[in-house]
């Protein structure tokens, strides 16, 4: 199954070597400038020749969205990393586009969708806010300066290696007028923009994912209390996303096998932010959480109490994504 695996592997890095080979047996064009500091390539998906990265984002669990033919999201999980290139003047989006889908299709990628520019459920400026918003930038690119114009073609697929899947997503477009004006290049010489969206399964450690009610009420006899990652919220946010309801039913399921037990409820969260935000925020979330128990599951509110932590228990170094997300959790303990 590794060996298999490890081929997997090479075949889609093989297929963007030759997507690079056939660009480049034209007239290589002069890239951009410099990269942005300390970002570098997909090992899934190489960068257009020529191009400059100018912003990426690498998680090491995490929630992501892909979008459908009909503009609905696809909820996926696992390692996430995120790319952004600007593209040298010459190159179109459907060009761009093309070139994209024929590498990544010869690689055996199975596609789930694949918009045309302008099409009516596609919608750049979605796709941009739900998963590009916290990338680290090349400035003065930023979060509220995306070099995307309006429109855009979107492909989208998945293909399996060692029974695993994974997710990949390329967003091509043209440029806005201000990533003209930052590259410094004629009006007329239009600019393309990629963002590229890989996700690929991680082996949880233990504690991640959805814990089941027998598996809490362990946790709650050998160690006072349940960590749990299940529970997601959108970015910067107390809003419980759809996938939570699976933890939150769990949970239901727990008190009520458990009548006389009561919880406080205890949101944490990393050190990004100022320390009184973070209060605040891990406050909220937990508080969303009691609502949706007593809202949902008829869970009686005086037995749930919301806390908030903030970034004040960390479970792992903030030093990295990982352990930033390990501290990004909701905890509950017996009052």
């Amino acid at each position: 199954m590794q060996t298999e695996g490890l081929r997997r592997r090479s075949t889609i890095v093989l297929a963007a070597g030759l997507f690079t080979l056939a660009c480049g047996s034209r007239a290589q064009l002069p890239a951009l400038g410099p990269d942005v500091a300390g970002g570098q390539d997909t090992p899934l998906v190489s960068r257009y020749p020529g191009a400059q990265l100018i912003g990426f984002q690498d998680l090491g669990f995490e929630q992501a969205g892909f979008w459908s033919d009909a503009g609905t999201a696809v909820p996926a999980q696992g390692q996430v990393a995120r790319r952004l290139y600007l593209l040298p003047a010459g190159k179109t989006p459907m060009e761009v586009h093309r070139h994209y889908e024929q590498a990544l299709r010869t690689a055996g990628l199975q596609v789930a969708t694949a918009t045309q520019e302008g099409e009516p459920a596609w919608d750049v400026g979605t796709q941009w806010r739900a998963n590009f918003l916290q990338l680290i930038f090349r400035k003065p690119f930023a979060a509220d300066l995306p070099p995307f114009d309006r429109n855009a073609y979107y492909l989208y697929g998945t293909y399996t290696r060692g029974g695993a899947v994974i997710h990949v997503s390329v967003l091509t477009g043209n440029t806005s007028p201000l990533a003209h004006e930052i590259a410094k290049v004629r009006p007329q010489d239009a600019l393309t923009a990629v963002a590229i969206q890989v996700i690929e399964p991680k082996v949880l450690q233990s504690g991640d994912g959805l814990q089941a009610a027998d598996a809490m009420r362990r946790s709650l006899d050998a160690e006072g209390k349940v960590v749990l990652y299940g529970l997601q919220f959108q970015p910067g946010s107390a809003e419980l996303r759809l996938e939570s309801r699976p933890q939150l039913e769990q949970i239901a399921t727990l008190l009520k096998q458990r009548p006389q037990l009561r919880l406080n409820v205890v949101g944490h969260t990393d050190d990004a932010g100022g320390f009184d935000d973070n209060l605040r925020l891990s406050l909220a979330r937990a508080q969303a959480v009691v609502a949706a128990l007593v809202r949902d599951h008829g869970i009686d509110i005086d037995r749930l109490a919301a806390r908030g932590a903030g970034s004040l228990a960390p479970v792992a170094s903030n030093a990295s994504e990982s352990g930033r997300g390990r501290n990004r959790r909701v905890e509950l303990v017996p009052r």
